[in-house]
């Protein structure tokens, strides 16, 4: 897939969330099915697609990035809140008003998706297609949650749009600056991204699917959407 088409996309995709939420009711149980196949879909595609290619390429550094990503995720999701996996929280000031989205949750959800980024830089990762797709998916519901927040918040039109525009831009910076760096400093920073983004997705994944069964009920019509997006993984693979 070519360079400018990633970037469109990874652009266009959180400000066509951010304008269904604005014009269309979304209903919750979708976005949490969409999360659920999302999310099953993404787990598949990084386990059997993408960790075996990253250890294939013979980095000795590869289990410590993985590593690395899975406990930067923990860390982001102290300030996101969790809107990286679909969850939506209003905050409110010491009167019980609805208040604008913190800063800090803005930066860390930037963070997340502009190192989310900088691995589709490399064209044999983005040039799969599924892995792509994975990641785009996970993004919808995330941008939706996003948009949610923002619209229930109360926060005006110009600086919701102004939010949903800076966070749409985090992940093709992050392509433009995997791209600038990994022709300066070669594959291994490449490989690098690649391994940090992975234990960030797999944090994600995994957590999504945890939370589609709450208090550990079972629940058909979850179970059989991840079921769905976990057998699309596979058969991408073959």
């Amino acid at each position: 897939m070519s360079l400018p088409l990633l970037i469109g996309l990874f652009l266009a995709l959180p400000l066509a969330a951010g304008a269904w939420v604005r014009f269309k009711t979304t209903d919750p149980l979708h976005v949490k099915l969409l999360l659920a196949f999302s999310g099953a879909f993404l787990l598949g595609v990084t386990v059997l697609h993408m960790l075996p290619e990253l250890y294939e390429r013979g980095s000795h550094a590869v289990g410590l990035w993985v590593l690395g990503g899975f406990m930067l995720q923990v860390v982001l999701e102290f300030f996101s809140q969790g809107i990286e996996h679909g969850h939506v929280h209003v905050h409110h000031d010491a009167r019980g008003a609805h208040r604008a989205l913190p800063m800090l949750t803005l930066a860390s959800l930037f963070i997340h998706s502009f190192t989310e980024g900088m691995p589709f830089a490399d064209p044999r990762v983005g040039g799969d297609t599924a892995f792509v797709a994975g990641v785009l998916l996970h993004k919808l519901p995330m941008a939706i949650a996003l948009a949610t927040v923002l619209q229930r918040s109360g926060v005006g039109t110009a600086r919701s749009w102004a939010t949903l525009a800076l966070f749409a831009l985090a992940a093709p910076l992050g392509i433009l600056f995997g791209h600038l760096f990994g022709t300066q400093m070669g594959e291994d920073f490449l490989t690098a991204a690649l391994a940090l983004a992975i234990g960030m997705l797999l944090h994600i994944s995994t957590t999504i699917i945890f939370e589609s069964t709450p208090d550990h009920r079972f629940n058909a019509r979850r179970f059989i959407t991840v079921l769905a997006g976990a057998l699309l993984a596979i058969l991408t693979g073959h």
